[in-house]
């Protein structure tokens, strides 16, 4: 039994897509509905495959080459085929749809004037296509015929889920709708223009940019910014499952916040060959205290000692709005393979020297980072080791959040900026913001001490 020429088996692809589906013919399929099927196989399947992939197999999009293996597998498995030669070898005995043999060019005798004249005749084509695309081509959408806003179940704390409200009813019947709920468009949601509703979890804290796209243009975007309440510990989860969060009074002391092996195993959190990505993140709306001007300090321990993590890599993180400042701290035998981030400046070990980060995280070590005019300075236990320039526009700062891998601890952490001083306070019992001492601020060039004009105190 021979398998059928490949493009009678792709027409029998499409004509069992549309059966099982049931929406009619692909000939009259929406935008939308090609984005639809495009989730379906995906969740399905697994393997996601663009719409301008199902386009081309669909015969929407003129396209000379043939689907690719990995395409027609994936389609194949979705109308419930082993993969795509078993939909050739169980489609075989079907009617073979006919295709017309084209005669060899060799034997066709083609007059010399009839060239010339075949080639103006194209060229006219295609000026009255051009011509004509131009004058049906729709115009950009207006942001004012379109709504978008957000609101938040929860004031602070995880999970948190926010309800996205919207009218996109003005969008063109061929264009897709999405919500995206971060800075990378790539994630985005596809919805319904005749919706107005739509609701989304989130597991982690963060600032994000939401927008609301059609066609591949932004018509309206805001700001949306999820607290944690306090410390807040955790260990991650793969990316849309939600992650383990524990107990506030099981990480936090008089002294310091911690996640310790023990708490783990209390919670069934095993660390054999690989050691659990652990988070302590406190998230709040802080006001004034920007990426340009500030001091930073934290104490950081790791209290994985099982040796499943023989660098024993601590990652220090700073989220400002739509940015971020990262510090590594590493055994001094792994600065190699690190890299440090301050508001859009970046840079590797493989191109810098970062061997000022090596240290032993397995005791206390002190981080200290200052900066003045953009000029970032970093200090490990009291000795600068590295200097960068901030290069994004400056931001407020929102947060602290200390990564390890296995069990951590974090003590003595505060955040200055010009006026105002906050401290990310160990202890549980206390209210989350209350008014300090009061006097002249100011940086002193020299020792890098400040004086406080307010101070904050967030638990």
């Amino acid at each position: 039994m021979s398998s059928p020429p490949i493009p009678i088996a792709i027409a029998k692809l499409k004509v069992q897509l549309e059966t099982q589906l049931g929406w009619g013919s692909s000939e009259t399929w929406s935008n939308y509905d090609v984005e639809r099927l495009s989730e379906h196989i995906g969740q399905q399947t697994g393997v996601s495959l663009s719409v301008s992939t199902l386009k081309r197999v669909l015969g929407k999009v003129d396209s000379k080459s043939t689907p690719s293996l990995t395409t027609l597998n994936t389609l194949a498995q979705f109308l419930g085929y082993t993969d795509w030669r078993d939909f050739q070898l169980k489609t075989a005995e079907t009617a073979a749809i006919p295709v017309e043999q084209p005669v060899p060019v060799s034997l066709v005798k083609k007059p010399q004037w009839i060239i010339p004249w075949l080639v103006l005749a194209l060229l006219g084509i295609f000026l009255l296509g051009l011509v004509s695309f131009l004058l049906r081509r729709e115009p950009p959408y207006s942001p004012t015929d379109f709504r978008f806003s957000s609101s938040t179940i929860r004031t602070r704390g995880l999970p948190n889920s926010v309800v996205f409200s919207y009218d996109a009813t003005k969008a063109r019947d061929d264009d897709s709708v999405f919500i995206s709920q971060s800075w990378d468009t790539r994630r985005k949601v596809l919805v319904h223009k005749n919706d107005h509703h739509y609701s989304a979890i989130y597991y982690y804290p963060g600032f994000y940019r939401a927008k609301l796209m059609v066609g591949g243009q932004v018509l309206r975007e805001h700001d949306l910014q999820i607290n944690t309440d306090g410390w807040l510990g955790l260990v991650e989860a793969d990316w849309g499952q939600e992650p383990l969060y524990l107990n506030p009074s099981d990480i936090i002391s008089a002294q310091t916040v911690h996640i310790t092996g023990e708490l783990l195993e209390k919670h069934g959190v095993k660390r054999n060959s690989s050691s659990p990505k652990i988070i302590l993140v406190n998230q709040q709306t802080i006001k004034g205290i920007r990426t340009d001007a500030f001091e930073f300090e934290t104490e950081v321990k790791s209290l994985n000692e099982a040796g499943t993590d023989a660098c024993q890599r601590v990652e220090v993180v700073l989220h400002a709005k739509n940015d971020l400042l990262v510090v590594p701290l590493v055994e001094p035998g792994c600065v190699g393979d690190i890299y440090v981030a301050a508001y859009g400046y970046y840079a590797s070990s493989r191109k810098a020297d970062l061997s000022g980060f090596g240290c032993h995280p397995t005791q206390w070590n002190q981080l200290r980072v200052s900066c003045r005019s953009g000029l970032v300075t970093f200090f490990l236990n009291q000795r600068a080791v590295y200097q960068a320039r901030i290069k994004n526009r400056p931001a407020e700062i929102i947060g602290v959040q200390v990564r390890f891998n296995g069990p951590g601890a974090v003590r003595n952490t505060w955040l200055q900026g010009a006026t105002d001083k906050v401290i990310f306070e160990g202890k549980s019992d206390i209210s989350p913001f209350i008014n300090g001492i009061s006097s002249n601020a100011r940086f002193s060039k020299q020792t890098y001490t400040i004086s406080v004009v307010s101070s904050r105190r967030v638990c």
